[in-house]
């Protein structure tokens, strides 16, 4: 079963543009159900471990460092 972070990268991956961290953590815990309850912390803190593959943009959005320019 895949992890949570790769949950999350798969999320940022299948996005048309970066997300914010409610935006991630809605998707995933709609997708996990009551096993999810992720916060926006959460998610960030998650992010943060992910750097090599996660990049923040300026307004606070997310997204995969592959599709920033």
């Amino acid at each position: 079963m895949p992890s949570h972070e790769h949950h999350i990268l798969r999320i940022l991956g299948e996005a048309t543009e970066p997300l914010f961290p409610s935006e991630i953590a809605e998707r995933l815990n709609r997708e996990l159900g009551p096993a999810g309850a992720y916060t926006s912390l959460e998610i960030v803190a998650r992010l943060k471990r992910m750097s090599d593959q996660a990049a923040q943009v300026q307004d606070g959005r997310w997204t995969l460092k592959r599709l920033v320019l």
